[in-house]
């Protein structure tokens, strides 16, 4: 296990990483769904 001090937009993480050596490796995650676009904003009425 490697230890790491990372800096984020001036947030400082104290992280741990694990180093996996082999041919196995971890199922791929399925990515998140997309946000969905906000509904618009009914018109004014004249």
């Amino acid at each position: 296990m490697k230890k790491f001090n990372i800096t984020v937009n001036g947030t400082a993480y104290d992280v741990e990483v694990e180093e996996v050596r082999g041919g196995a490796s971890a199922a791929p995650r399925a990515a998140a769904p997309a946000p969905r676009a906000a509904a618009p904003a009914p018109a004014a009425a004249p």
